[in-house]
């Protein structure tokens, strides 16, 4: 017996690892719907959970919370950056950082004032 087929195959394969060709238009209308069935030679079902506009889908998304994360990071380490320039230019302008008074030897008023600050 011989059977012509003018078709196009798909060879995907089952969860038991068996490889199968199946007609190109079941296999999109599997991949289309996820959830939707069919079943390998020995029986069992193998299910399209997840097509590929799906996973792009999902892969997008995830990459564009990445970049915003990040932007939101980046943002947030040149405020901090911002501060510690400012909070540095006016220790060196001699000013104290704990009580905003203006002293000619910091260091001294730091240490003399301020212990609990060095220890840390």
């Amino acid at each position: 017996m011989q059977i012509d087929y003018t078709e196009t195959l798909t060879v995907t394969s089952c969860w038991c690892g068996i490889r199968l060709a199946i007609p190109d238009n079941l296999h999109r209308w599997l991949a289309d719907a996820p959830g939707r069935q069919c079943y390998c030679p020995l029986g069992h079902t193998f299910v399209f959970r997840e097509n590929y506009q799906t996973k792009l889908e999902r892969e997008r998304r995830q990459h564009r919370a990445t970049r915003e994360l990040l932007k939101a990071e980046e943002r947030s380490h040149s405020a901090t950056k911002g501060q510690m320039t400012k909070l540095r230019k006016r220790v060196e302008a001699g000013v104290c950082p704990h009580c905003n008074r203006s002293f000619a030897n910091l260091q001294r008023h730091v240490a003399t004032k301020h212990p609990e600050c060095l220890a840390a």
